[in-house]
């Protein structure tokens, strides 16, 4: 099967010189596509910064890559300008992060919230977004999901 996402040997360092942090020392990873893959680890392990190296929001220039590759669907990310990112981001990649509060506003449906990210990122129709959000959540897994659209 195809890679989807390919990271090798990626290294991620905050500051330069004597105050240089090391964060991620030669990550490698391979996810094929229709793959799911878990990211665990201890607390400063380096996850987020490795999922925040893929979708390019780490503190640039602050943050830096002293070596790696991260090639999504077999283009290279490492060096993709802002522009070619906001392309990607969102439409290819997202990413949800660890605390729910910060992710999903308890105060909007589920449907709600999907809604506004095809809207924004696909201009798509308030009827063909509807349709995607239940084709979306089929394809994660959650059973019945209809009836739960409108879920808080």
């Amino acid at each position: 099967m195809e890679n989807l996402l390919t990271i090798n040997d990626l290294s991620v360092s905050f500051g330069r010189g004597a105050g240089e942090l090391k964060a991620v020392t030669s990550m490698r990873l391979q996810i094929e596509k229709g793959q799911i893959v878990a990211l665990v680890g201890e607390s400063g392990s380096g996850k987020t910064v490795t999922a925040l190296s893929v979708t390019r929001l780490l503190p640039y220039p602050l943050a830096w890559h002293p070596g790696g590759s991260i090639k999504f669907d077999g283009q290279e990310l490492m060096g993709a300008t802002e522009p070619k990112m906001r392309a990607i981001r969102g439409n290819r990649i997202s990413m949800i992060f660890q605390e729910p509060l910060n992710s999903l506003n308890p105060l909007h449906s589920v449907e709600k919230q999907i809604k506004e990210v095809l809207h924004l990122h696909k201009r798509m129709s308030d009827g063909k977004a509807r349709e995607r959000v239940k084709e979306l959540l089929d394809l994660v897994g959650m059973p019945e999901a209809s009836p739960r659209l409108h879920a808080m």
